[in-house]
């Protein structure tokens, strides 16, 4: 079976010119998430999609998000096809995880797989911020990845524990 289309994320630099263009052209509306980091298209009707602040982004364009059964396993098969993983795996709030990869154009697509039984048909996955995908050889680019380091956003790096100072005797 194809795999389904469940979401898109586009990035915006200014929500509110964001939203006002969008309302204007297609009479879509929007809810921006309590820390002004995403907003959500709403609306009767309207496909699982969604804005991500600009500067919490680092993909070239869109990510679309297809929905998987297995995502260890089909992260395998992107490699084995000649993609690369960028985050193997992201919890989000929806019950899931995301992975992100390039494929052999530099593209960044998303993987959602749903916990539990069954896959879902929409999903708004917590903004990732990934390296950009690196081109294809012979292509001059200004930025290229780093193979191995994809940085997530939502993630925050393990902390130490603070050092108790040390008791006078």
């Amino acid at each position: 079976m194809a795999a389904e289309i469940v979401h898109i994320e586009f990035k915006s630099a200014n929500f509110a010119r964001t939203t006002e263009f969008y309302a204007r052209l297609f009479d879509w509306r929007t809810d921006q998430n309590a820390n002004a980091s995403y907003m959500k298209l709403s609306g009767e009707g309207a496909p699982s999609a969604g804005w991500v602040r600009a500067d919490l982004v680092q993909a070239p364009g869109p990510i679309t998000y297809l929905a998987v059964d297995d995502l260890p396993a089909k992260l395998q098969e992107v490699e084995r096809a000649g993609g690369r993983v960028l985050v193997p795996s992201l919890p989000f709030a929806g019950g899931g995880e995301v992975g992100l990869f390039a494929d052999p154009d530099g593209n960044i697509l998303g993987l959602w797989h749903r916990k539990g039984a069954g896959a879902a048909t929409t999903v708004t996955p917590t903004a990732a911020k990934v390296a950009p995908a690196a081109k294809p050889a012979g292509k001059a680019t200004a930025k290229t990845a780093t193979p191995g380091k994809a940085t997530v956003a939502a993630k925050e790096p393990a902390k130490e524990p603070a050092k108790k100072p040390a008791k006078k005797k």
